[in-house]
């Protein structure tokens, strides 16, 4: 079903309020910007959560029928974490299928770039040169601020980094279903973007 041309999905059904997600955001760093240790990824528990992140994921996994094989916030934010630069490395995730993605804090002009292979040129060994991935992207492609992004992360991909102070926090619900497989379970909760 997949193709390399469509690498997100939106959650039709969970509906996102940008303005209350941040506000959220917001209020949920205040209560424990010092209690945990911010990294570029942050694993959590859903009970560390405030009840407006705790119903909104309760929503997700209720839609797709399915529990994540865990949470993570994507985190970089001056104020937490300020490495960023390593976005721009193109990679497959290694350690999850699919995820769906919230934005709580995102410049939307920093897209998600999805590329093809190339045969002979291992993802792995292009990071360790630094260097640009050398094709053109095949799909340049935005989260939804509307709706939870199911992303495919076993196409290649990385992020299109404006700087290096702009904030880029993701909350996301990892699985191990392919993004295929989530989609064709119940393609009527989904829209293509």
């Amino acid at each position: 079903m997949s193709s390399k041309l469509h690498n997100l999905a939106e959650l039709i059904p969970v509906d996102i309020n940008c303005q209350e997600l941040t506000t959220q955001w917001e209020m949920f760093l205040e209560n424990h910007i010092n209690s945990i240790n911010w990294d570029f990824r942050v694993f959590i528990q859903p009970d560390i959560l405030d009840d407006y992140f705790k119903n909104l994921l309760k929503c997700i996994t209720d839609a797709v029928e399915e529990k994540p094989k865990y949470y993570m916030l994507q985190v970089f934010d001056t104020r937490l974490y300020k490495y960023k630069r390593f976005l721009n490395l193109a990679h497959k995730d290694v350690d999850r299928k699919s995820c769906i993605t919230i934005p709580l804090s995102y410049n939307a002009m920093e897209a998600v770039l999805f590329y093809n292979d190339i045969p002979g040129l291992s993802p792995e060994e292009h990071r360790k040169t630094n260097l640009p991935w050398p094709e053109e992207p095949c799909q340049v492609a935005e989260y939804s601020q509307n709706h939870p992004t199911l992303v495919n992360v076993q196409n290649l991909h990385n992020v299109r980094v404006l700087d290096e102070t702009s904030p880029r926090v993701l909350l996301q619900l990892s699985f191990d279903s392919t993004f295929d497989m989530m989609i064709s379970r119940n393609p009527s909760l989904w829209r293509i973007i």
